[in-house]
């Protein structure tokens, strides 16, 4: 097929540029958490809006699982360890770890503390087995918009099918033409920081080049490692009341509360409202922090996310919130 060529290369391009992106990435450590709910709240909007033209569907190929080579592997800290003698078994350079997993105090490992290792091309002096990480989630939803400054973006959502929460999820979404000449290829992630199991998260991307026209497209998952064990993210947030407004054709207004559902203290908290055209495509995503983004156990707080879309009017929405605990010892 003569696209093969074009799609290897761009799958190729995207894992190594993850693997890059992974360096401003932050890998947590983990205590046993307590189970939580999926801090999602969906809502119909009760206003009446004016009809808006669906754009023409686009026709997707087929979303490959990218073959990226090497494969990561990710190395969990015992008892005695230190970044130099992980990185010398591994055959990679200390900074290297520290970049992959945005270790600034190297000094201060903590046992259990999962770590990405970034494959080195030099031999290592003891060849680790790398193991591929199964990436069972999907991408949905696409709908693509054109900003009034004239830069294309992507909207949509990643709904995780793993059985566990997932963290650091990445992806790849490309634009071909007619004759399969790829266009434009972007990289990203979702707007939250974990994937609640078998829940979804929103995403909004922007191609860096202008795209005036393109006829197909394709989106590869490219990354997404199972958080068994929550560490410092904190999803015991809850939406206790909402309510959405539209306010014309292209603005949506959405306020509420949302309560610290759980037993720790919360911070950096932050709410993403998606909001989804007639069609269930996502129209809009925006994520804020609310009046009040630090809350004890059991207090509440208000917040007001005002949306805008080009893609289509905002009919329904889901709000989800999710910050940061204590750290783990």
């Amino acid at each position: 097929m003569q696209r093969s060529g074009q799609y290897i290369w761009v799958v190729l391009a995207a894992g190594l540029l993850t693997l890059a992106l992974a360096a401003c990435g932050q890998i947590i450590t983990y205590p046993t958490p307590t189970p939580s709910p999926t801090p999602t709240v969906g809502v119909t909007a009760s206003a009446t809006v004016p009809p808006t033209a669906t754009p023409a569907p686009l026709t997707p190929l087929p979303s490959a699982t990218p073959t990226i080579t090497p494969t990561p592997v990710i190395y969990k800290v015992k008892a005695g360890d230190n970044l130099l003698a992980i990185a010398q078994h591994y055959g990679v350079t200390a900074e290297a770890i520290q970049e992959a997993n945005g270790v600034t105090d190297p000094r201060k490992l903590m046992i259990d503390q999962e770590l990405l290792i970034p494959f080195d091309t030099s031999a290592p002096k003891d060849p680790p087995t790398p193991t591929p990480i199964p990436l069972h989630y999907e991408i949905m939803g696409l709908n693509f918009q054109t900003s009034p400054s004239g830069r294309l973006w992507v909207l949509g959502e990643v709904e995780n099918t793993a059985g566990v929460h997932l963290y650091q999820v990445q992806f790849a979404v490309s634009l071909f033409n007619k004759a399969g000449e790829l266009l434009a290829f972007t990289t990203g992630t979702t707007e939250l920081d974990v994937v609640p199991k078998g829940g979804r998260a929103p995403f909004a991307l922007s191609f860096d080049k202008p795209i005036d026209k393109f006829d197909t497209y394709q989106t590869v998952p490219l990354r997404g490692l199972p958080a068994t064990r929550l560490g410092t993210f904190y999803l015991d947030l809850e939406i206790v009341s909402s309510q959405g407004e539209a306010r014309g054709h292209a603005s949506y207004s959405v306020s509420g509360r949302l309560r610290n559902a759980g037993d720790q203290p919360a911070k950096d908290i932050r709410v993403v409202v998606t909001g989804y055209d007639a069609a269930g495509k996502v129209a809009a995503v925006r994520k804020v922090a609310p009046a009040v983004d630090q809350l004890a156990p059991g207090r509440s707080t208000e917040f007001e996310i005002n949306l805008l879309s080009t893609a289509g009017t905002v009919v329904t929405y889901t709000l989800q919130a999710q910050g940061l605990g204590e750290t783990a010892k």
